[in-house]
């Protein structure tokens, strides 16, 4: 084997690999990031009309309010214990599916 066939065997074997998966994650993690950021700044127009016309019909929605609030308070609480008790349930299914 000359000089030059091994410089090149040796060089042949540092060779990189035909698909870098670490790259290629790498550059995925920064897509999904930036289309995160894009939805989110898409969408602050709409925070801000949602805010203006809440700020706009805070008076009609206190008022009724006021009236609903003997009567939600106690379907909130619960909604509240139902959806804590799905949630446990759920979470004990799980954690013991597992053992």
């Amino acid at each position: 084997m000359t000089p030059e066939q091994k410089m090149n065997a040796l060089f042949a074997a540092d060779a990189a690999p035909a698909r870098d998966l670490g790259f290629q994650a790498d550059v995925a993690r920064r897509i999904a990031r930036q289309r995160a950021w894009a939805t989110v700044v898409a969408l602050v127009p709409w925070l801000i009309a949602a805010t203006a016309v809440l700020w706009g019909l805070q008076p009609a929605l206190a008022a009724a309010a006021d009236q609903l609030a003997p009567t939600l308070i106690p379907v909130a609480m619960t909604l509240t214990l139902v959806v804590g008790s799905l949630a446990a349930a759920l979470w004990l299914t799980r954690r013991l599916g597992r053992a």
